[in-house]
């Protein structure tokens, strides 16, 4: 069934009604935020958010609690998010398909940026090209070099189309003049499955999601989208050494609540997360991932949302990735 706006207004009806507090009331934060998040537990945005959540629970003196609001990549717990009471108890985490990508690919989104007010980000996170181990590559121009040999005969797993590891295989074809069969799945979780069992030949990912099996040797990776390697697979070449320019690609781990908060609330948020990233073993326990935390202000995020948007709209474009309608 194809997600429409239908979808997004019935789960935002579903939503349960918060009281709405007197904007003079005299500390904040005095009962639980929700820290909403637009997938299913268990993915790099979410085990994040709850990372996040838990120090600046700390740091606020109270709860901070995360809500799975999956659907239509992100959109739901977005809109959620837009329309939330602007009191600073409902906020969002979210990655680049959410903030980025999801304007680029809809033409009646029922959001838009100037609908946030951005509290910082938590850091971001490469992806990696990962093939099976049975393809018979040492490295990735060998693999460019099999899939000029075979266009379209290679398989390359995806969560979904539209989604960011989509959109960075579409950019891998253009700058390696290759063609793959595309596979979306409905998650990177199913995709990986198949990719350990052989049905599909590669993905790209992120390390938090396939770290484990490419140690184990399950999986074999062969580059990441970093400008510079990763500490937790050092011997992994970036895109750049491995030939490919201008693959330097993440995903953004952004929190932000409704745009009308009070400056005072805003600050307090915003200092949460930037304390909370500070954290020593948060830092360490996501190096360990591939995910490099460090805090963005809401101005410069403001800032890196523009100048990402314009990278990924160049992609789209490039690639004549159609913007569609939510449709019903």
């Amino acid at each position: 069934m194809p997600f429409t706006r239908r979808h997004v207004l019935g789960a935002l009806a579903a939503l349960p009604l918060l009281p709405r507090p007197a904007w003079a009331q005299a500390s904040f934060p005095n009962r639980p935020v929700r820290l909403l998040v637009g997938f299913a537990p268990g993915g790099l945005t979410d085990i994040a958010a709850r990372a996040l959540a838990e120090r600046m629970a700390k740091i606020l003196k109270g709860n901070v609690v995360v809500e799975n609001r999956p659907g239509g990549q992100a959109i739901i717990a977005t809109v959620a998010v837009a329309r939330a009471e602007p009191d600073g108890y409902t906020l969002g985490f979210a990655g680049t398909n959410g903030m980025i990508l999801n304007p680029l690919l809809y033409n009646n989104l029922p959001y838009q940026i100037s609908d946030f007010k951005q509290l910082g980000s938590m850091g971001k996170s490469p992806m990696l090209l990962i093939v099976h181990p049975s393809l018979g590559v040492k490295n990735v121009q060998e693999f460019i070099a099999l899939a000029r040999k075979k266009p379209g005969d290679l398989t390359c797993a995806h969560a979904g189309r539209g989604v960011i590891n989509h959109l960075a295989l579409l950019h891998f074809q253009s700058k390696t003049g290759t063609q793959f069969q595309d596979v979306p799945y409905k998650g990177s979780g199913p995709a990986l499955l198949d990719l350990m069992a052989g049905t599909v030949q590669s993905t790209f990912d992120f390390p938090t999601s396939a770290l484990a099996n490419i140690k184990s040797g399950k999986l074999q990776v062969l580059a990441v989208t970093a400008d510079q390697r990763l500490s937790s697979l050092p011997d992994v070449p970036t895109m750049k050494e491995a030939g490919v320019d201008g693959m330097e690609l993440y995903t953004r781990m952004m929190i932000s609540g409704p745009a009308a908060m009070p400056a005072s609330v805003v600050k307090t948020l915003e200092n949460a997360v930037r304390e909370g990233t500070r954290d020593p073993s948060l830092v360490q326990q996501f190096a360990e991932q591939g995910v490099t935390v460090e805090f963005t202000s809401s101005a410069d995020l403001d800032r890196v949302i523009a100048e990402e948007s314009a990278l990924w709209a160049a992609v789209i474009r490039a690639n004549n990735v159609p913007k569609t309608d939510l449709k019903g």
